[in-house]
């Protein structure tokens, strides 16, 4: 079988998104010894895929033709027009085409613009709402990254039921494990000048979606009610509406204490996970949250929200609470630190992070495959 895998949102590897092809791809090489992988690239995320399989190969398009409108254009017309694959696996629903050459599975995420205003301007939002649907309609079949996006594909789109297959997401169990806290607190001062106590968020900076303003709240009522060293870091690449979350951050009574390292890379993020107090995760709206689980691997407490697919991961292990009220989250936030996070606590955590696993996600999109030829 002769499968184009299409990873044209790579984004730099700043996305989960982005972690989401690169890990799936890894263990497709690991699992796969018996078909062929054509992976369509462009070319400024080319080296962000390393080939380890003597069946996948990659072929590379200029970056200009990677830029969203161009690139839509492309998966309907050149992609097509090759008629060499059996089938082809687009790993977001903003790709799909309408025009097909093979059989397409698609990886949907989220239909977070159905559930969260402005979630981004408002041509995006039309394209998100309106052309979306008919897109994922498209596709013969869909792999849905939780039960919540199934049931928002459901909903939202009126595609079957039976066609949708609900594939958890893994973790990098190589990179995401516990690391010694005076160790990784070490670390983080040596690169990232962290030298107090802190709760972390890891999310791109967007605003209203990833919700950072309602935690600055809580953290500014946490600090005027405690004497306390904490901060309080967002780790995260500027997005759309970056610029409100720093504005109010920049008139909060606790400013100097609320770090914005930026985009942190991988091999950090470990390091934070294992030295904070608390991994806070106030998103409104997510199809995954890699985070959630990324933390608990790292041996981190974690509360989280209470809304879409994030209760559905936290099971009953994680505290979660209501992300639009910044009081529910700055009493989620001293309830945790209250009641600690003992030795059982954190072995159940990583436990339950060891559920997640690239290896099974890997084996079950091969099955989809094999289903469709």
């Amino acid at each position: 079988m002769k499968i184009g895998f299409s990873t044209f949102v790579l984004d730099e590897g700043k996305t989960g998104i982005s972690t989401y092809i690169r890990e799936l791809l890894r263990f497709l090489q690991l699992e796969d010894s018996e078909n062929s992988y054509e992976l369509l690239m462009s070319q400024r995320d080319a080296d962000l895929v390393t080939i380890s399989n003597p069946n996948f190969s990659k072929t590379v398009i200029p970056s200009f033709a990677g830029q969203p409108l161009p690139n839509l254009v492309w998966h309907n017309t050149v992609l097509p027009m090759t008629g060499k694959f059996d089938v082809v696996h687009i790993p977001t629903a903003r790709r799909i085409p309408f025009i097909k050459g093979s059989k397409v599975v698609a990886t949907v995420h989220d239909l977070a613009a159905f559930s969260v205003e402005a979630k981004y301007d408002r041509a995006r939002m039309l394209f998100n709402r309106k052309v979306v649907p008919a897109m994922i309609r498209r596709a013969d079949h869909i792999i849905a990254v939780s039960e919540y996006t199934k049931n928002d594909l459901i909903r939202y789109t009126g595609y079957p039921e039976e066609k949708i297959s609900v594939v958890y997401s893994g973790i990098n169990r190589d990179l995401f494990r516990p690391v010694p806290v005076e160790e990784a607190r070490e670390k983080l001062q040596l690169r990232h000048g962290l030298d107090r106590p802190f709760f972390v968020y890891v999310s791109r900076l967007e605003h209203p979606g990833k919700n950072h303003i309602r935690l600055i709240e809580a953290f500014e009522r946490f600090k005027l009610e405690n004497d306390s060293a904490h901060q309080l870091v967002l780790a995260g690449a500027d997005w759309h509406g970056a610029e409100e979350i720093r504005a109010r951050a920049a008139i909060s009574p606790v400013k100097n204490d609320i770090i914005f390292p930026g985009f942190v890379p991988l091999k950090s993020l470990p390091l934070l996970y294992s030295a904070c107090d608390l991994m806070v995760f106030p998103s409104v709206f997510e199809g995954f949250g890699f985070p959630i689980i990324e933390a608990l691997a790292c041996g981190s407490p974690v509360i989280c929200s209470n809304t879409s697919s994030m209760k559905e991961i936290a099971g009953d292990l994680v505290p979660t609470f209501d992300p639009m009220d910044s009081n529910a989250i700055f009493q989620a936030l001293e309830c945790a630190l209250s009641k600690g996070w003992n030795a059982e606590m954190r072995a159940r955590g990583t436990d339950y992070a060891d559920s997640f696993e690239w290896r099974k996600t890997a084996r079950n999109v091969m099955e989809i495959y094999r289903s469709l030829v």
